[in-house]
């Protein structure tokens, strides 16, 4: 049996010699690159900002929902990982100080900016949120090159808005990369159909649905809102024209004299309403053609979401320009 044993222990002395042990570096070239390895996501819950849309929170943080900030600024809801009464307030606004954020801290806000004018996006946003386009809130505003404030603006259902994130460079990993979570998980719930009533509006349907050209009288969705007498204009069907350019929504009641009911006369391409032997008329985009008083017809909202159009039937412009270039829509 000796010799046996020792024929075998130089046979593996010979493997082990002819195979070289890799060294580290070589160990260590067979591998992919990898960078700190991405924390795991965090239980979640959902919170509603009380205009039709959800995001996903951590259970871990805490929130405050809707508010007024300031003269200019409305809360629609505030998250964090800490303590949020505590938060540093800047002077004189009230807003959050990024500069001034506590250690560890991280933050979501979804805010409205409106005083004269509401600042944020022109035209409907689609979702989910793009959080790689964030960018600084406020530029000029100086800020500790540990502390951030970034933000996304969109446009929802004609209500802009900004979704701003604070945090500290040493704010857990996990916290920080919930950000852009939260980001993604905005949405609305339930996800409004393409036609029928949704929170003052009149959903249509498809634009490629309503012709160039056309108009059409459409009456109040079922469900609508229904408001006092004093507004007759938002409790009434309403004429949809479709131009070149944009649809427009005219209330069927003019100003002038709510008595009367507007009619379209194609052969003419007016509106007319007549009443105590007068006759009101008005041009296909709801320009007043006479006689005095004047008054261009009352108009609705109107935008294009995902392809849909809807009409916010509740609250219909008194004063506002009829077309802003009624060539360019014939």
């Amino acid at each position: 049996m000796r010799p046996r044993l020792a024929l075998v222990g130089l046979l593996l002395a010979s493997c082990l010699q002819s195979t070289p042990v890799p060294s580290p570096t070589a160990a260590l070239a067979t591998l992919s690159p990898v960078s700190t390895p991405a924390p795991s996501p965090q239980r979640v819950r959902t919170l509603g900002l009380g205009n039709g849309l959800v995001l996903d929170a951590p259970t871990s943080w805490t929130s405050i929902g809707e508010g007024i900030v300031n003269r200019a600024t409305q809360r629609l809801l505030l998250l964090g990982n800490g303590d949020l009464t505590a938060l540093p307030r800047l002077p004189g606004n009230g807003d959050v100080d990024a500069a001034a954020l506590p250690a560890g801290q991280a933050t979501v806000e979804v805010e409205e900016f409106c005083r004269l004018s509401c600042a944020g996006p022109a035209n409907e946003t689609a979702l989910p949120l793009d959080w790689s386009a964030a960018t600084p809130l406020f530029p000029a505003l100086p800020l500790p090159q540990d502390r951030h404030q970034v933000a996304v603006a969109f446009r929802w259902f004609a209500q802009p808005l900004f979704l701003v994130a604070r945090w500290a460079d040493d704010a857990p990993s996990a916290d920080i990369a919930a950000i852009a979570q939260i980001a993604r998980s905005l949405r609305p719930d339930p996800v409004p159909g393409p036609t029928g009533e949704y929170r003052g509006w009149d959903g249509l349907g498809p634009l490629a649905g309503i012709g160039v050209g056309t108009v059409q009288l459409t009456p109040l969705p079922a469900g609508a809102v229904i408001r006092p007498p004093l507004r007759t204009t938002d409790n009434v069907p309403f004429f949809v024209v479709r131009g070149k350019i944009n649809v427009y929504a005219f209330a069927s009641r003019p100003l002038a004299d709510q008595r009367c009911e507007i009619s379209y006369d194609r052969a003419l391409d007016r509106f007319v309403c007549d009443v105590d032997g007068r006759r009101y008329e008005w041009s296909r985009f709801g320009r007043y053609l006479g006689p005095e008083p004047s008054s261009d017809l009352p108009q609705h909202d109107v935008i294009v979401r995902d392809g849909i159009v809807w009409v916010r039937y509740t609250e219909a412009g008194r004063y506002l320009p009829s077309v802003p270039d009624e060539a360019a829509e014939r």
